[in-house]
């Protein structure tokens, strides 16, 4: 070793415990940041990209083991495990076995704005779906919809739709009701973000007249805005919590599907309360879902990068046969579809 090799030794050594420092400090932040999800903005903006933040901690700590630094790589790992755990974690799950009707159900939000829908109508009219809902809807866009409105017999009143619905539902079965959620914190000019639909629907073949007491399944539509913002984040929680006791009021042993673009990916602490308060169980049967909200923009739109954030869920009583995210139909956001079984 030459007398410049010797002495610059220690200068690497400090470099790479600077280093190591200073990247397991990041990921203990962030950490820390996300644990107070709950109530600080950023926290629950990082709930977006918790695989990566899993991703990072174990980096870390293989950063600080190769580097030496025992301790730090310890602390990297005791991180690793925390950001993991609610990704590997098993959710709660639906009803094992029902015994009453099927249907598909199938969530997608349009990207409205486009200017070609045609492999987004395709996939809607082939696919084999009893009920869609959508997202992202003007009046623009219902334009291209025609295809649509051949294929699905029933779909709620225009004058409940209004010109640009926003949130929209195509259906096989028949719509006995349709209305919008009241009391629901839909706030002009803080983006996309409408009215959830509430439907009651029964199967198509019903012969007799059911009973708007007693539908064979009560539909939620929603969509509420991104939290881009402070205030569209409050806006979104508010909406959220808003509709998960609208749907815990319920009748008792209703079977019910909530579904839609909630802007909330699976591990935020307000996508959690939504489950807990509304009784419902995530169709996707995991805690770590594929992604669905997915970045266009460079060479990472080919690896559909982003976040889980459109759902499908429903009472506990309903069975999840299958449950898949759909192919790329032009959107930023992937569809999600569920086969159900009704009790």
């Amino acid at each position: 070793m030459t007398a410049f090799e010797f002495s610059a030794a220690p200068v690497r050594r400090k470099f790479s415990g600077s280093v190591t420092i200073a990247l397991v400090a990041a990921v203990a932040a962030a950490t820390l940041a996300r644990f107070n999800a709950d109530s600080f903005y950023y926290g629950d903006l990082l709930t977006f990209f918790l695989p990566a933040l899993f991703g990072v901690s174990v980096a870390a700590a293989l950063v600080a083991l190769v580097a030496g630094h025992r301790i730090l790589a310890a602390i990297a790992l005791v991180l690793a495990v925390l950001n993991g755990l609610p990704l590997f974690t098993p959710v709660e799950r639906a009803a094992a076995s029902a015994g009453g009707r099927e249907l598909r159900v199938a969530t997608s939000n349009v990207l409205g704005g486009r200017s070609d829908y045609d492999d987004l109508v395709a996939w809607s009219t082939r696919s084999g779906i009893d009920l869609l809902g959508q997202q992202e809807v003007s009046g623009y866009v219902l334009r291209h919809f025609d295809a649509l409105r051949s294929h699905f017999p029933s779909t709620p009143p225009a004058e409940l739709l209004g010109r640009h619905p926003e949130v929209m539902a195509w259906s096989g079965w028949k719509i006995l009701k349709a209305e919008h959620v009241r009391n629901i914190p839909v706030v002009p000019g803080l983006g996309w973000g409408g009215s959830p639909l509430r439907l009651e629907l029964a199967p198509p073949d019903t012969t007799n007249a059911a009973s708007p007491d007693a539908p064979a399944l009560v539909v939620y539509v929603l969509h509420p805005t991104t939290p881009r913002s402070f205030d569209q984040w409050q806006s979104r929680n508010a909406y959220l919590d808003a509709i998960a006791r609208s749907i815990a009021a319920e009748a008792p042993g209703t079977p019910i599907v909530a579904m839609g673009d909630f802007n909330t990916p699976t591990w935020s602490p307000f996508f959690q309360s939504f489950l807990k308060t509304s009784g419902l169980v995530d169709a996707a049967g995991t805690g770590w879902p594929s992604t669905t909200r997915f970045s266009k923009r460079w060479l990472v739109k080919r690896f559909y990068v982003g976040s889980p954030v459109d759902h499908i869920l429903v009472s506990p009583n309903i069975e999840v046969k299958r449950f898949e995210v759909g192919p790329d139909i032009g959107s930023d956001h992937l569809p999600v579809i569920a086969d159900l079984r009704l009790p």
